[in-house]
């Protein structure tokens, strides 16, 4: 493998090279995470287990909330069948 000479900027010195090292850096930076995003995308294995535990995440919170309506459901049939017991009491208590 043949190395090239890395061209320089005209008249930039020792300031241009570490700009222009700087910039490699940065770029490399930005690619790693690059990378790593994709990878991150691509992998299908973790990206499943985590749709499984959002569904269950879901799935427990609507069971919870059904759970809620089927007490606040007993609840007013339970005072719906006390103020229908009262009122036959109180008409039996009237009507003698």
């Amino acid at each position: 493998m043949t190395q090239h000479p890395v061209p320089r900027p005209a008249g930039g010195g020792e300031d241009s090279i570490a700009a222009v090292e700087a910039e490699l850096d940065s770029t490399r930076h930005e690619m790693a995470d690059t990378l790593d995003e994709l990878a991150a995308r691509l992998d299908v294995k973790t990206r499943g287990k985590e749709k499984v535990h959002e569904v269950k995440q879901r799935t427990q919170v609507a069971a919870r909330s059904r759970d809620v309506q089927i007490r606040g459901g007993i609840v007013a049939a339970l005072v719906i069948a006390m103020i229908v017991m009262l009122a036959r009491r109180k008409r039996r208590i009237s009507a003698e």
